[in-house]
């Protein structure tokens, strides 16, 4: 609901809606207590919303991907095979069911959809105006509200990327949380957790073909490019949080710096950016020495 309202603060906290289903999940599974507290909360938001389409959204993004996640963490699946099989969910169960929304109301639902992006992004980039870092002068001001439409299209050129990077960040932010949750328990000691994860060294040259499209001078290849771009991006956000992460337990750091640390994420998103630039000079300068000597294609979890 939140992601209508105020949708920095919705997406944000959809990122960690599926832990307290995956916890529940994991602590109690002979009671199925994850699926149960999922049908309960679905429930709530329904009497709340009043909207099927958030109903299925929670159900999508932060209800079933959570006690999946539960369950994998549960049996001891590694990292990078969660985010992918939560992310597989997320968006095989939304694309589902937008199709069969698109055939119950013969196409109807793709102008109920843009009409909803239109809003979002003109009330994205009515707030950039109003708060931008820098003075914007009149005339300048008329030039961005003329282009808005041609923006727009240029938006929903790049919102797969955008899709894709968020599904991926959600998978990536449940096991994280969940694990590092279970670590200071001392529960499924098996596993490491984020802080000593990282990706195959050969995936930085995803990233390096992504960049290669944005040079060619052909609109398709640089929307691909930026599409590319968002997603392999997203993955090294969270190499850069392992990084940061591995940081911090050696250091010491209590709950007030993640509380900071998330209040500082939800103010400036462009420390994402930052977080990604991290986990991409971690393949070099390998920060938190876990690699092994001789360079290898497997990951540790």
């Amino acid at each position: 609901m939140g992601v209508t309202n105020y949708p920095r603060v919705g997406l944000f906290l959809a990122l960690f809606s599926g832990v307290p289903l995956a916890l529940a999940q994991i602590s109690h599974h002979r009671q199925q207590l994850g699926l149960g507290a999922m049908v309960l909360s679905g429930a709530l938001v329904e009497v709340l919303a009043h909207s099927p389409l958030w109903l299925i959204f929670y159900l999508a993004w932060a209800g079933m991907s959570g006690v999946l996640t539960g369950e994998l963490i549960r049996r001891h699946y590694p990292i990078s095979k969660i985010v992918a099989m939560v992310s597989l969910q997320i968006a095989g169960f939304s694309s589902f069911i937008i199709s069969l929304a698109y055939f119950k109301t013969a196409g109807h639902i793709v102008q109920v959809l843009q009409k909803s992006f239109s809003d979002s992004f003109h009330l994205f980039l009515a707030n950039y105006l109003k708060n931008s870092p820098t003075p914007i002068s009149p005339s300048d001001l008329i030039l961005i509200k003329q282009m808005e439409p041609q923006l727009f299209q240029s938006f929903l050129a790049i919102l797969p990327g955008f899709l894709l990077s968020g599904i991926v960040l959600t998978a990536f932010t449940q096991v994280s949380v969940v694990d590092e949750f279970l670590l200071k328990k001392s529960q499924l000691t098996s596993r490491k957790g984020i802080s000593k994860w990282y990706l195959p060294d050969q995936m930085v040259f995803v990233f390096i073909i992504a960049l290669a499209l944005l040079a060619i001078p052909h609109d398709f290849s640089r929307t691909l490019g930026i599409n590319i771009l968002l997603v392999i991006g997203t993955i090294y956000i969270a190499q850069g949080a392992g990084v940061i992460t591995s940081y911090t337990k050696s250091r010491s750091f209590g709950l007030w710096f993640w509380i900071v640390t998330s209040a500082f994420i939800l103010i400036q998103p462009l420390i994402l950016l930052m977080l990604s630039v991290v986990g991409i000079l971690d393949v070099w300068l390998d920060f938190r020495k876990i690699r092994p000597p001789k360079e290898s294609t497997s990951e540790t979890d």
